[in-house]
């Protein structure tokens, strides 16, 4: 069925799905700007040398968790969560193409390249099977390895995910102002670390709104199929259509449903703690 044109997040939701990047956790303790640097490392995707680390020095035997990003994120965004985790949980992470340390390449960004993307980083220097953490367009692409390659996960905690463009809220921004808003809210942050530099964030935003505008595309059946456990949870001001999460959850026999208080679409980074005992709660009954 056509979904017809896609509705783009309210301006609040926009700028949710773009925040900065937490400098500061819980409490007030300065985050290092570039924390566990030293782990870092890359792999080769295809001709692409995709970052990644290993976030935690958990004891052998430890349940190995993925974390996730979402679009125009970067894996620093679970830099508060994975502290929470890092002592009994093997925590890691890598920056999807054109995200964080991972350059960007010609053409269209897409969930089949996320896809492969994954595959080829679980299967490669993470190994599997491993317990899915998404956010965002990370929590689509958590839930679409869950049907598509069973074998590699043990269980998807799924914040704020969609299964088409149909699941965000409506907004009065334009494709061109979305860009521009867009643009100035993670400059900082992308400027950061990206080896193609600051000049190059119009057209990796360019490509995001494409994405945005026209995928995922899961259907309830796609979910229908998941056998593993799953979470499946939202902010209580998420730019997610709450009744789309509802449709979600309603697809996938067994899943737990999770609206996270005083929050946004941005959970993962505004209440650390209590995502990150979700997660906990998920890894430690999928074992």
């Amino acid at each position: 069925m056509a979904l017809g044109r896609p509705r783009l997040r309210r301006p609040g939701g926009l700028h949710d799905r773009a925040r900065r990047l937490p400098r500061r956790v819980e409490g007030g303790d300065e985050l290092n700007p570039d924390p566990l640097s030293l782990r870092g490392s890359t792999h080769d995707v295809g001709g692409l040398p995709v970052w990644f680390r290993r976030l935690s020095e958990a004891p052998a035997g430890s349940p190995k968790v993925l974390l996730l990003h979402g679009g125009l994120s970067d894996s620093r965004v679970f830099e508060p969560l994975a502290r929470r985790l890092a002592v009994d949980h093997d925590l890691w992470a890598y920056d999807r193409r054109a995200h964080g340390r991972t350059p960007d390449i010609d053409g269209p960004l897409g969930f089949e390249q996320m896809l492969a993307e994954a595959v080829a980083m679980i299967e490669g220097p993470i190994g599997g099977p491993v317990h899915v953490v998404g956010h965002s367009d990370g929590a689509s692409l958590g839930l679409m390895l869950a049907t598509r390659r069973p074998e590699l996960v043990s269980s998807v905690a799924a914040f704020s995910g969609n299964l088409d463009p149909s699941g965000m809220a409506p907004s009065t921004l334009s494709r061109a102002e979305l860009a521009e808003a867009l643009v100035a809210a993670v400059a900082p942050d992308y400027a950061a670390v990206s080896p193609d530099g600051v000049g190059h964030l119009a057209v990796v935003v360019d490509k995001a709104v494409a994405l945005w505008y026209s995928e995922p595309s899961l259907t309830p059946d796609d979910l229908a199929r998941i056998t593993c456990p799953v979470l499946v949870a939202c902010g209580e001001r998420d730019s997610i259509e709450r009744a789309h999460t509802l449709s979600i959850h309603a697809a996938i026999d067994g899943a737990r449903l999770v609206v996270v208080a005083g929050t946004g679409h941005m959970q993962v980074a505004e209440a650390p703690e209590a995502c990150a005992a979700l997660v906990a709660e998920l890894v430690a009954g999928s074992r």
